[in-house]
């Protein structure tokens, strides 16, 4: 076996492996080392050739500072010698030292400008902390997602807020796609930052510990779990710190003054936790329930919450633009208001009376009540949940004598018609759960043998309980792609739904979509068929791509998403009354036609809040829709009229 030349025989690293090893560390030191090293470099070549010179007698005069200044004076400015300077040894030397120096200057200027260019960067990047306190902080950017951050701007309103905005791509890039796409006001400022969003070394330059809220941007279900961790483990630092402080004895004005502060800044005293919000899409990736108690955290099953509206849209088209009407800030909003004279009032009176505004229930002992009785009275200091774009705007009018006008209730129901599914994911027993029991014929194409069985056994379940009607039937065993047959299995359809397949890519699974969609409104418009259509996306920018203004209800994940965080971010308080409009129980809000309220044609909405409200329903406004298109149209003033047919439909909030 040959011997490696070199080690020594005694296996120790040999001087070359020692000066190899020795540069590879001054390498590595980056731009100051580079440069370190090359002055020494530079210094010992002047040292050599000056010595040189004076030792072999080349210099004429023998001074010994004059050569290490001509010396010095060639290398640094790489200046090649003339013939006349000396004899031709001098000039050998000189000629060396020159060429020496234009190598030194030109490493000199690439590191230089490697180095510039490095701190450019890292300035365009933004790798200062940010020293902000109250703000919010958006963990996670998606170019072509812009409706959360729109959002988190619109509720700022008229006053004073900064929004930091982490994640992988370049600063630069994430400040010129959201200033191109977001209106942004003078009042709020924006904050972008190039980090690691997983790494909590990285994240403490957001501030978060000082944030109003956390909300990380939806994407896949595996990064939304590893960016909970990575905030949970500074915030549970701090408030571990914060904890020892307490133990070790806060003096009471101490307290007082951290309570003071806490109510300036818009935070409860009694609660400085920053909250943490996210959505996952499957169930197995919502952290335990005590881990989300525990750091402040929560979680959205955002799937779930899709199928119901999905569900819902079925019967009563339009239902995803209203909810996304009702969540979106710009507009009308949910306040808590207290209102001169409404103590000892029914609730009632006041839906009746309050100009402005539509009461939607009461904050009693610390408790939203959504839609209570009517005859509920109003105690002292309680304060009502006002759906209002103006909540300084609100009056209270006289009482008078509103007519109750309502037809007699003789009309004949609407008849049902079929339901076709296209398409199954996991929560396709969600969406069957939350149809109306007296739903028609349910119509299911793409299940395999293992979807089959699951919404079987969903089907039984239903059968023993509300659903005893229910009819399901498979038409095919995949989604069928030719126009002809697409047109088949829809055919006598009054509402086609098309689910997304969550199992493939975000844009992989919208194209399908997409297609599928576009060929539905082909198919409807050359054989006069009247099915209306909703559509499942998880990308924004998918809606915008064949969004034609038509009747097709829309339920994009990332848009109904950003909405809701963006409203629990800046109203924590009315967590507990979005979950309920967004679930089976309790009060939701309805798309009801004028014929099953039994409204009369030509009344006013203050008429029309008193028959909706003996219906144990509570009065929004109404959909318009001139011209096809369907426009949500909320809190209408009372002495508005209305002229109602039957097909007319009415946004009310209640228990179905």
């Amino acid at each position: 076996m040959a011997k490696n030349k070199d080690k020594d025989r005694d296996g120790k690293p040999t001087l070359r492996e020692r000066f190899r090893y020795w540069f590879d560390n001054r390498m590595a030191n980056g731009s100051l080392g580079l440069i370190r090293l090359l002055l020494v470099a530079t210094i010992l070549v002047i040292v050599i050739i000056a010595v040189l010179i004076l030792v072999l007698g080349f210099s004429e005069d023998g001074d010994a500072g004059g050569v290490f200044w001509e010396t010095m004076s060639t290398v640094i400015n790489a200046w090649m010698p003339s013939y006349e300077d000396g004899g031709i040894g001098y000039l050998i030397l000189m000629a060396i030292a020159a060429i020496s120096g234009l190598l030194v200057t030109s490493v000199l200027i690439g590191i230089f400008s490697t180095a510039i260019e490095e701190k450019i960067t890292n300035l365009k990047n933004g790798n200062s902390a940010i020293i902000e306190e109250d703000h919010i902080v958006l963990l996670g950017y998606v170019d072509g997602e812009y409706m959360l951050i729109q959002q988190l701007v619109d509720a700022s309103a008229d006053d004073r807020r900064c929004i930091v905005i982490a994640g992988a791509a370049e600063r630069s890039e994430m400040e010129e796609s959201i200033r191109d796409n977001v209106e942004v006001p003078k009042n709020v400022r924006l904050v972008c930052r190039n980090i690691d969003i997983y790494d909590p070394a990285s994240l403490r330059k957001c501030c978060i510990e000082r944030a109003q809220a956390v909300i990380i941007n939806p994407m896949n279900d595996v990064d939304t779990v590893k960016a909970i961790l990575a905030v949970s483990s500074i915030l549970g630092e701090v408030c571990g710190k914060s904890d020892m402080t307490d133990k070790s004895g806060m003096t009471e004005k101490g307290a007082a003054d951290k309570a003071d502060k806490a109510d300036k800044s818009g935070r409860k005293s009694d609660d400085r936790r920053v909250r943490v919000y996210s959505v996952v899409s499957r169930a197995r990736y919502l952290l335990p329930e005590a881990f989300n108690s525990e750091h402040s955290v929560t979680q959205l099953l955002a799937n779930r919450i899709l199928s119901k509206v999905i569900a819902h849209s079925c019967t009563q088209p339009g239902i995803s633009l209203t909810l996304m009407e009702f969540l979106d800030y710009d507009g009308c909003n949910l306040y808590e208001v207290g209102i001169d004279g409404a103590a000892g009032l029914s609730f009632g009176n006041l839906v009746l009376r309050l100009s402005g505004g539509v009461p939607m229930g009461l904050f009693r002992d610390g408790v939203y009540v959504m839609n209570p009785a009517p005859d509920s009275t109003v105690g002292e200091g309680e304060k009502l949940l006002v759906f209002t774009d103006d909540p300084d705007g609100l009056t209270l009018l006289e009482d008078a004598d509103v007519a109750l006008k309502v037809t007699a209730d003789d009309r004949p129901a609407r008849t049902q018609e079929d339901i076709v599914i296209l398409g199954v994911n996991e929560e396709i027993s969600t969406v069957l759960e939350e149809l109306p029991a007296n739903t028609g014929r349910i119509r299911i194409a793409g299940a395999d043998e293992e979807a089959k069985a699951e919404i079987l056994e969903c089907v039984s379940a239903l059968r023993k309980g509300d659903f005893g009607s229910i009819n399901v039937e498979f038409v095919r065993d995949t989604v069928p792609k030719h126009p002809d047959s697409l047109a088949a299995v829809v055919k006598g359809a009054g509402h086609v739904v098309l689910l997304n397949d969550h199992e493939k890519d975000e844009d992989e699974a919208d194209t399908e979509n997409i297609m599928r969609l576009l060929n539905l409104r082909t198919i409807r418009e050359e054989q006069n068929m009247s099915f209306s259509i909703t559509a499942e996306l998880r990308r924004e920018l998918s809606q915008r791509l064949v969004d034609s203004g038509d009747s097709t209800d829309f339920v994009v994940a990332s848009n109904m998403v950003s909405l809701f965080l963006s409203q629990l971010a800046d109203r924590p308080d009315l967590e507990s009354v979005f979950r309920e409009l967004l679930s089976n129980k309790g009060c939701e809000i309805y798309l009801k036609p004028a014929s099953e309220l039994c409204l009369e044609r030509n009344v006013t909405v203050r008429e029309a809040r008193k028959a909706v409200l003996a219906k144990g329903y509570v009065l929004l406004g109404f959909m318009d829709e001139e011209g096809g298109a369907m426009t949500p149209v909320f809190n209408p003033p009372l002495d508005k009229a209305l002229s109602l047919d039957d097909n007319d439909r009415l946004i009310v909030i209640g228990e179905d």
